[in-house]
């Protein structure tokens, strides 16, 4: 059996998850540029080669945006559980968020990188909710919150660093 984490070993689990979601959101936004330069360059000669590369840049595009939403509600788990350790106040505070984690976690779906680490995380704070979830009302309306606030950041995000319209996300 595991052994149960601190708090601030949960608060360095998170942040490292943080870290490693910008790593491949750097590594994915290169990989977009290129595919964006290899369309424009072959847009002459191949222009059906061109226009999969659009697409596949716009998959990419895609999926920095969940990536910047997952980010997004990760810094706000990891806010609450630094407000969790100086006030030591669990009831209500962080079941939300952890169930806004859960909702993008199936929408970015698995991932070798990604998901180890998001279950880790979630698997030492559960225990600890499920102890006071019967405290605590509308846990899904309060998620739904965090991510439709986590969602509009991260299209914004997006925007401001590929410069597209709305429509195209």
């Amino acid at each position: 059996m595991r052994r149960k984490k601190t708090l601030p070993e949960l608060i360095a689990d998170v942040k490292i998850t943080i870290n490693k979601i910008d790593f491949w959101i750097s590594r994915i936004d290169s990989r977009v540029k290129n595919l964006e330069q290899l369309s424009l360059s072959n847009i002459g000669r191949f222009p059906y080669l061109s226009k999969e590369y659009i697409k596949e840049a716009d998959v990419n595009k895609n999926i920095v945006s969940k990536l910047f939403q997952l980010k997004v509600i990760l810094e706000i788990l990891e806010i609450r559980l630094e407000t969790v350790l100086i006030l030591g106040e669990l009831r209500g505070y962080l079941a939300p968020v952890l169930e806004a984690v859960k909702i993008i976690k199936k929408d970015i779906g698995m991932s070798i990188e990604f998901t180890p680490l998001i279950d880790e995380i979630l698997d030492s704070l559960i225990p600890i909710i499920n102890i006071d979830k019967s405290f605590i009302p509308n846990i899904s309306e309060e998620a739904n919150k965090i991510l439709l606030e986590s969602e509009n950041i991260a299209k914004q995000e997006v925007d401001k660093k590929y410069k597209v319209s709305q429509a195209s996300i």
